[in-house]
């Protein structure tokens, strides 16, 4: 696959020292996205991994994992504000009740959401 810096180098030698390459905003809207996914994505696992040692084999990583998980509720705040980050931190830490049922989360318009996967809680946040 051809990167950037190398479509950068032949557009320079056809039209000249002055071409710059800029992403539309739909593919920086995509890639945000996909790294939105992906990182909560990735602290789900984190998460469920700490409680299944812990459950399992009575191995607390807590005093090792906190400092991580502070950094992250941090960046999450700073990017999307603490509203947001709540609902998010709650969707990674608690979305299941004690049986394993799916909760919901209910907006002002007393309507209820039932967010499944990063994808629906990346769509769900942008309305807000």
């Amino acid at each position: 696959m051809i990167g950037n810096e190398e479509i950068l180098f032949h557009l320079k030698q056809l039209l000249g020292e002055n071409v710059t390459i800029k992403e539309s905003p739909k593919s920086e809207e995509d890639r945000r996205e996909a790294l939105f996914i992906e990182t909560i994505s990735s602290l789900e696992h984190i998460w469920n991994t700490d409680n299944k040692l812990h459950e399992e084999y009575g191995i607390d990583l807590m005093g090792f994992t906190q400092n991580y998980y502070h950094v992250a509720e941090n960046l999450i705040a700073m990017l999307f504000g603490y509203d947001k980050a709540d609902i998010i931190w709650w969707w990674i830490l608690e979305r299941f009740d004690a049986d394993d049922k799916l909760l919901g989360i209910e907006t002002e318009d007393n309507r209820v959401h039932m967010i499944k996967t990063p994808q629906q809680l990346y769509k769900f946040l942008k309305k807000l």
